[in-house]
């Protein structure tokens, strides 16, 4: 029986996952760094191709099979126009490369129709139907990623502010914030990256007894609405709602949107092998 090797790769800014499967043999999974191609191109490149080897070696395989393996990677920041490919052009061995938000979908839906909202530090609108995809946002902290955790956090910093200037009255989520971000937010500002106002988040739904906590909650579901509506979703089809911000604003989203929230299939990292299994 003649053997076949599979391998996805699921590349991100915490960290980069492989999945490696020999015909009739079990599933492999191998950590590495982090590997975000638009945040270091060369760094994300190096530990994809260290990770993928680890893997092989712990297959009991060598670099030279890698010739006729079947790969999928899904990396983040491969949107960016150009950046799968010079992904591509870098790695030893020959890869599809996607953005990490394609694997991510199909790790969720397999082929099935349906929409993705990913809400973690940044954000993203993905939807998939009869084989087409139709994205909105992703395009990081500075342009867009509405409705993310850094988003969220910015808004929040923001507004404590205007207590300094008379224009809010002090109340309990205000005071966090400031106390969250001392000496001051804007020594907090100099320096924070999204993951630092991502860290914010939280906070804000701590104190949805608040008038800002309040606010802030209904800008960001207006924005998980604009995105859906931007994919043309319509009520009654299936969503899966991932992320870390996902996971502590879901029961906080309006009735009509949790009733179309279903589980996950898979993650990522089965989105791309089950990609790469499904290549001739």
């Amino acid at each position: 029986m003649s053997t076949s090797l599979h391998i996805g790769i699921d590349g991100g800014g915490s960290g980069c996952r492989v999945a490696l499967r020999l015909t009739g043999g079990p599933r492999i999974e191998v950590s590495g760094g982090p590997a975000n191609a638009f945040a270091d191109l060369d760094g994300a490149c190096a530990t994809i191709i260290q990770t993928v080897y680890q893997a092989v070696a712990m297959g009991g395989l060598t670099r030279g099979d890698l010739s006729g393996a079947k790969i999928v990677a899904g990396i983040a920041g491969c949107r960016m126009p150009g950046l799968a490919a010079l992904v591509q052009g870098r790695l030893p061995f020959l890869a599809l490369v996607y953005d990490d938000s394609v694997t991510t979908l199909r790790g969720a839906f397999g082929t099935a129709d349906g929409t993705l909202i990913s809400l973690g530090t940044g954000s993203f609108f993905l939807r998939q139907k009869a084989g087409a995809l139709r994205h909105v946002g992703g395009w990081g902290f500075d342009l867009g990623d509405e409705a993310s955790g850094a988003w969220l956090g910015r808004r929040a910093l923001g507004s404590a502010l205007q207590v300094e200037d008379g224009r809010r009255a002090p109340d309990a989520l205000t005071r966090a914030l400031t106390q969250a971000t001392q000496p001051h937010p804007l020594r907090f500002a100099a320096s924070a990256r999204p993951s630092d106002y991502a860290a914010l988040a939280p906070l804000v739904l701590d104190h949805l007894d608040t008038d800002l906590g309040q606010t802030l909650l209904a800008d960001t579901i207006c924005q998980i609405e604009a995105g859906l509506t931007a994919l043309d979703h319509q009520p009654g089809q299936p969503i899966v709602l991932t992320g870390g911000l996902a996971n502590s604003l879901r029961a906080h989203l309006p009735p009509a949107l949790i009733a179309d929230l279903i589980p996950a299939l898979g993650t990522a990292l089965d989105g791309a092998l089950s990609m790469a299994l499904e290549i001739t």
